[in-house]
């Protein structure tokens, strides 16, 4: 799989044309957003590459665009949405749900935040 040689859509690119990987890893913050993620997974599915999508150290508002992301595209089979049950205090009200090893998304308009608490 390759993770952190894949930034961009052109690193992608390279990855999939030298045939260096079976399987790419999208991370959104890592691609510089939904916009970018999406070409890089356009780019895998089009070659017949699965995807996965991962994440950074980030909050369930990242995540929840992440989930968002990987649930609407056919070709993402794997996902990696722990971290923000790493984080020592959550500060998102709303977002996805962690349910043991599933996740379910909020009936709220868009990502489903309803509030992020701030000290």
């Amino acid at each position: 799989m390759a993770d952190e040689s894949v930034f961009s859509p052109r690193q992608a690119f390279e990855v999939i044309k030298t045939r260096s990987a079976d399987l790419l890893n999208i991370k959104l913050m890592k691609a510089g957003g939904i916009y970018k993620a999406q070409i890089i997974n356009q780019l895998a599915e089009v070659c017949g590459i699965e995807c996965m999508v991962g994440s950074m150290i980030e909050t369930r508002i990242g995540i929840s665009a992440a989930a968002h992301f990987a649930a609407s595209k056919a070709n993402i089979t794997r996902l990696d949405f722990d971290a923000p049950l790493m984080l020592a205090k959550d500060i998102v009200e709303g977002g996805i749900v962690y349910n043991i090893n599933k996740i379910t998304f909020s009936k709220e308009p868009g990502l489903g935040i309803r509030n992020v608490l701030v000290n």
